[in-house]
């Protein structure tokens, strides 16, 4: 996935004429994917096929709009990685600071027209864009979809029974112990990703090592207890249980993070990236009196995680 500057155009990348899928893209969810196969459909269609992108913040737009941090599902690494294995060829990054009080006309005139020389677009029924939000997908359809060569395509709400797919219900998903059900919305289960780090070594006088990874800054935390996960390390998986949480029985106050023991592996992880998705939850973090009691529960954890493994 190659990255467009538009401050910075030119070579090793040219922009020319291209097709855009509009939005944040928090979790890359079933819903942007959709976006992404009706871009891809409306490509084929074409006699000239187009290079085709994300146009997408550097930043989430909620960190400067909202005076609560809203957690974010994927990194921006993450986002870009997901969109290029979804066959996009390059994404365009811009800062939301410097959009934040363009006219949504301006916004298609100098940005998506004359900036990325876009001339297919695709956005989610609920798309907003400009000077607060102004911009709506009729008023994106009578200035971009009117604009000579231009063709702007609008995907529907994509649902989960009731609901509509969408990040924030993700996120209450996960902050509520539904990894199966955001997992569903997602497409894939909600994973962690990192270098892991050396921990208190507590699990392993207990027989029971763990690879300790630290949440991302500013990413969403999944509630804290302890889950079935899977582990990726390089080509292999390994089915795991995951505590999230402050490890209350040895600390007052310690940071959140993720202490995984990872079935059937007995290899030095210190410093290797590795991938844990949370697939299902157990139990809610507690405090136990001993670590003879906390032994007693995580051999409890693992037996109650093989009733899930088929």
């Amino acid at each position: 996935m190659q990255i467009v500057n538009l401050k910075k155009p030119g070579k090793p990348f040219e922009l020319q004429s291209c097709g855009l899928c509009l939005g944040n893209f928090d979790g890359v969810h079933r819903g942007h994917r959709a976006l992404v196969e009706e871009l891809k459909r409306q490509n084929a269609a074409r006699e000239q096929h187009l290079y085709l992108g994300a146009l997408l913040f550097a930043q989430p737009p909620s960190s400067i709009l909202s005076p609560i941090t809203v957690p974010q599902l994927t990194t921006l690494d993450e986002k870009l990685k997901l969109l290029g294995d979804m066959g996009l060829h390059f994404a365009v990054l811009y800062d939301f600071a410097e959009l934040k009080d363009m006219s949504p006309d301006d916004f298609v005139k100098q940005v998506l027209i004359k900036q990325c020389h876009c001339r297919l677009a695709v956005c989610g029924f609920n798309y907003t864009y400009g000077a607060k939000g102004a911009g709506n997908v009729a008023r994106l359809q009578e200035t971009f979809g009117a604009a000579p060569g231009c063709t702007l395509s609008v995907v529907d709400a994509v649902t989960d029974g009731p609901h509509t797919v969408s990040s924030s219900l993700i996120r209450s998903m996960l902050e509520n112990g539904h990894p199966e059900d955001a997992a569903r919305l997602l497409g894939r289960p909600y994973s962690l990703q990192g270098k892991v780090t050396h921990g208190r070594h507590v699990g392993t006088t207990m027989g029971f090592p763990t690879a300790n990874l630290a949440f991302p800054s500013g990413s969403l935390i999944p509630m804290k207890g302890v889950y079935l996960s899977c582990v990726r390390i390089a080509r292999h998986s390994y089915f795991a249980i995951s505590n999230v949480g402050r490890r209350p029985t040895f600390e007052n106050d310690g940071q959140i993070n993720c202490e995984t023991f990872i079935f059937h592996y007995n290899g030095d992880l210190y410093g290797r990236e590795i991938q844990v998705s949370f697939l299902r939850f157990l139990r809610e973090e507690k405090k136990f009196n001993s670590v003879a009691e906390l032994e007693a529960q995580i051999k409890h954890d693992i037996e109650q995680a093989n009733l899930y493994i088929v």
